[in-house]
């Protein structure tokens, strides 16, 4: 069956080895210690690791957090020694203070860019974009839409930043509605014209959301607010079908959408984070523990019987001994071993068609 082999990763600060004027990534210089010569280890060190997955096939589809800037993602692609992996170059960066950013690389064989653009969440805190891109699926002739993302983190405190975290799960949230709902004056057209396929089949657009989210699949920015639920039926059964046209345009434009987080699988199993926390002074809710912070979330289009899809059992956190410790935890780069990669685990995942 052809799939399409999707990898999210948080890299661990992927900087070049120039002070950038602009963010305050000035710990990344040569003058401290990050040298040429230490960037190419880590840089090979991430290839070595993205090339093992998915039995040594590598990804498809690579959706990073924590890099600086796509050249440096042109460059770990090229490390991988696949050429046909090309990256969606976003010209707006980053706003995030320490000029860290999400990108995302395609394989052009499988994947075509149709659209891309970047949205900018309006906090006090300043915090990374969302990166949009809507892909042509060359093997089935699909669209897909990914939503890559890096949330806020839990450094000021785990529930001290939550309602952070909630803002951009709304926003997201957002962006995802756009995508599966029509606007209202289209509604009323389609209404006129009595053609209900077309709004269903966009209610069963294909949306892909990956990301560092800093929270886990039962935290209240997934559930509440993302409307990420771990119930295969409540996202795909007949209680969220689209079977007629609303009597009102309200009633469509408050229908709600959910996701599914196929993440939740790993809730009960031991070892089982993409992130350990270790303890800090003074403990925490959130310390000494694996956690799921990266997860993988897709609407009900990407859950159909046919067409593209979730395989939803190749939802897996990848833990080779190029990443992982024996015990299953992230092995963070070691700038002087120049051993490791980063302080997360990669997600891997199949989407079949």
């Amino acid at each position: 069956m052809p799939a399409i082999n999707l990898t999210w990763w948080n890299l661990g600060n992927f900087f070049d080895t120039d002070d950038d004027p602009i963010s305050q990534d000035f710990e990344y210089t040569a003058a401290n210690g990050w040298t040429p010569e230490v960037f190419a280890a880590k840089k090979a060190n991430l290839a070595a690791a993205l090339r093992a997955t998915h039995g040594g096939a590598g990804p498809d589809l690579l959706a990073v957090a924590e890099i600086e800037k796509d050249s440096l993602l042109e460059a770990l692609a090229t490390e991988t020694g696949n050429p046909n992996l090309k990256v969606v170059h976003d010209p707006s960066g980053t706003n995030d203070l320490r000029g860290i950013d999400v990108a995302l690389a395609y394989d052009e064989r499988k994947l075509r860019p149709v659209s891309a653009a970047s949205h900018v969440v309006h906090l006090r805190y300043r915090t990374r974009d969302i990166f949009e891109v809507e892909f042509d699926v060359i093997g089935s002739g699909e669209r897909l839409v990914v939503l890559a993302c890096h949330w806020p983190s839990r450094k000021q405190g785990m529930y001290e930043s939550e309602p952070l975290r909630c803002a951009v799960a709304e926003n997201v949230a957002y962006l995802v509605e756009a995508r599966v709902k029509f606007p209202p004056a289209q509604y009323l057209a389609l209404q006129a014209a009595n053609d209900l396929a077309a709004v269903q089949r966009r209610w069963n657009a294909k949306v892909l959301v990956v990301g560092d989210f800093n929270d886990e699949p039962w935290d209240r920015s997934l559930v509440q607010h993302l409307m990420a639920s771990r119930e295969m039926e409540r996202v795909t059964g007949t209680g969220n079908d689209i079977t007629k046209f609303a009597r009102e345009v309200a009633d469509y434009r408050a229908d709600d959408v959910f996701l599914f987080n196929p993440m939740w699988k790993f809730a009960a199993q031991q070892q089982a984070g993409t992130h350990f926390m270790d303890a800090i002074p003074g403990g925490g809710p959130n310390t000494n523990r694996y956690s799921l912070l990266d997860q993988i979330v897709v609407s009900r289009g990407l859950l159909a019987s046919t067409g593209l899809r979730l395989d939803v059992d190749s939802v897996a956190i990848f833990r080779d001994a190029l990443v992982a410790t024996p015990s299953g935890r992230a092995r963070p780069f070691d700038w002087k071993r120049r051993k490791g990669t980063s302080d997360h685990l990669p997600l891997t995942a199949q989407l079949v068609f």
